[in-house]
């Protein structure tokens, strides 16, 4: 089973809603297959300038070690793109790739645990389209062309190719604020609000919490 951020667990079969197809679900979570590897698709679109899309599972303790990985893939200026789960995320303009990877840092916890946020990393050209982020449920995306340096990290990481991998997110969980279960953490909000000063990106922070 794949180690999941503090902020997850799955509920037990008593703690589940109702619903009509509760048996099925239930059978299926036994089968479930989520645990570390990577699902790839190739683009056979090629008005898309990329080559290949990946969805990948990593233990929570090792996202941001991959995420940094993954970011060495990408040219020395990117996007970062980041908000809150459900709301309208912000892309910066083309910024220093070492700079994005440092703000970030510093909110490495909430970012990797807290399961409000999303964040990642874009380049986009008419020729080359390069992606990465991470979803509220904590596992990665990507999408990039450099197909074998791609198998090579994941084979550093120990992570399986497995096109019948599943993700958290597929199944019913019981979801934390980070603030409840890890004393110090900053709250979603205040995250996003920090980020935003550091990018300069203009919009309404009158609901930001502050430490």
């Amino acid at each position: 089973m794949l180690e999941l951020p503090i902020t997850v667990r799955i509920p037990t079969d008593q703690e589940l809603d109702y619903r009509p197809d509760l048996d099925e679900i239930l059978m299926k979570r036994r089968k479930a297959n989520i645990r570390e590897g990577y699902m790839l698709k190739m683009n056979d679109n090629p008005r898309l300038p990329f080559r290949f899309q990946a969805t990948i599972n990593i233990d929570n303790s090792s996202l941001w070690e991959l995420f940094q990985a993954l970011a060495a893939t990408f040219p020395s200026k990117v996007s970062c793109v980041y908000g809150l789960h459900e709301d309208e995320s912000a892309t910066t303009e083309q910024l220093q790739k070492a700079f994005v990877l440092k703000e970030l840092e510093r909110y490495e916890s909430e970012l990797t645990q807290d399961c409000q946020l999303e964040f990642g990393l874009l380049f986009h050209n008419k020729d080359v389209l390069i992606e990465l982020s991470v979803s509220e449920s904590k596992y990665i995306r990507y999408w990039g062309v450099e197909l074998e340096r791609f198998k090579q990290l994941m084979q550093s990481f120990q992570l399986p190719a497995d096109d019948k991998l599943e993700f958290i997110d597929e199944y019913p969980k019981i979801v934390l604020p980070l603030r409840e279960v890890k004393q110090g953490s900053k709250a979603p909000e205040t995250v996003i609000y920090y980020l935003d000063q550091a990018f300069h990106i203009d919009r309404s922070a009158s609901n930001a919490l502050f430490d």
